[in-house]
């Protein structure tokens, strides 16, 4: 039985590689189509993971939660006030049993400067507890303390980007000036992946009072940055907050909150959400493709087919029933979709690597993707094999008579 089983396999591979040209054409057609399936499907998985990764890297997981001051979109311009958000707010949110910690934000974009170097840049006023409630701590030097809120202290921490930046390696004690004021740099943050437009490795961190008596001179937050205690249910607490926001700030009835709360599901969806759309459509774009190579297969199957005709009609002549025409040509497709879909894969794998080195974005291994890459390769080539698989096993044994 064994032996009848590799003849017949034999017989496919030899037929299959008998036209080495139209064998070229099929491979080529579902290989490439498959790069492409395979690199498009790695790429959001791989684009997922960093900005999970990412939010993780700023404890901004299950238990944590953003409030942005001003209503309106998450992304993009803001649609009410800007400016009711205030320390009363947080302070009211702290008693919360459930709030672990509460860190206020303020900033904004001022030129900093330093000898020859001149850059708009984000600066930040904070208090201590940010490094706690952002999983960031200096690797160099301190961070802000209760003494330099008290002074109001002309002191920054900077991101880990900024020394290269501004051409000082040693930057420690250098004066670097931010919207007109000198302010001495007491460290350097540990770097941070960042995602979209947003470099926080190139952050200025000022103390919260110096910033918004001396440098931003305003008497709201920007952002405050919550921590819960571990079991909190996120929609209860998120329900909550907007209660008391609401009723502070005296948004009745249909008024629109001025404010925004930024949960892990929703940031996560914020940020994948374009990514999402593009992969969409390139998705489409790659199954199009495969499509086309079915196509392609079909056609040179019917050549194939045509210039074997004879050779078909003599099996046929000596007992070959149609089952086995039928079951002969889909074997051989399914043998092209396994050599192409393997191809595809280790050569998709090839091009996520080269990405990986001009990118961010990081090859992801998954059998997953292989066996979606494989059943797609399978699928469209039996397909499209099937027809001229049918015509092939309805050639008339007669026709060896014209052969002769």
């Amino acid at each position: 039985m064994n032996f009848i089983f590799f003849q017949f396999l034999k017989d496919i591979l030899k037929e299959l590689f008998s036209n080495k040209v139209n064998f070229f054409f099929m491979f080529i057609a579902l290989t490439i189509s498959l790069i492409a399936l395979n690199t498009i499907y790695s790429l959001g998985l791989s684009a997922k993971k960093q900005v999970l990764d990412s939010l993780a890297s700023v404890q901004f997981g299950k238990d944590a939660m953003l409030i942005l001051a001003g209503g309106g979109r998450i992304m993009g311009l803001t649609t009410t006030r800007t400016d009711t958000l205030k320390l009363e707010d947080v302070e009211e949110l702290e008693k919360l049993d459930f709030v672990k910690l509460a860190s206020p934000i303020t900033r904004g974009t001022l030129e900093v400067s330093y000898k020859d170097f001149a850059e708009k840049m984000r600066v930040e006023g904070v208090f201590p507890n940010y490094t706690v409630a952002n999983n960031w701590y200096p690797q160099i030097g301190r961070f802000i303390n209760e003494k330099d809120l008290e002074t109001l202290a002309k002191v920054c921490v900077v991101g880990a980007d900024v020394p290269e930046k501004l051409n000082k390696k040693d930057i420690l004690g250098e004066k670097v000036k931010i919207g007109g004021e000198y302010f001495e740099v007491i460290g350097v943050l540990e770097p941070k992946p960042s995602f979209g437009h947003f470099r926080r490795n190139e952050n200025i961190i000022i103390p919260f009072t110096t910033a918004q008596r001396r440098v931003f001179n305003k008497d709201y937050i920007d952002a405050v940055k919550l921590l819960f205690r571990e079991g909190t249910d996120m929609k209860l607490a998120e329900a909550k907050i907007r209660e008391i926001l609401r009723k502070r700030h005296s948004l009745y009835g249909i008024e629109p909150d001025d404010f925004r709360i930024i949960t892990p599901e929703l940031a996560i969806s914020v940020f994948t959400k374009t990514l999402r759309t593009i992969n969409v459509f390139l998705l489409v774009i790659a199954l199009i493709s495969l499509v086309i190579s079915g196509v392609i297969i079909m056609n040179l199957m019917y050549a194939n087919i045509e210039e074997k005709a004879p050779i078909i009609a003599l099996r046929i002549a000596l007992g070959a029933t149609s089952k086995k025409i039928i079951e002969h040509y889909l074997i051989m497709s399914f043998l092209v979709a396994f050599i192409s879909g393997l191809a595809g894969w280790i050569l998709s794998l090839i091009l996520m690597e080269i990405i990986s080195l001009f990118t961010p974005l990081k090859p992801i291994f998954s059998w997953w993707i292989f066996l979606l890459s494989f059943s797609f390769a399978s699928f469209t080539a039996i397909s499209f094999t099937l027809i001229p698989a049918i015509k092939a096993s309805q050639i008339e044994p007669a026709i060896l008579l014209k052969s002769l």
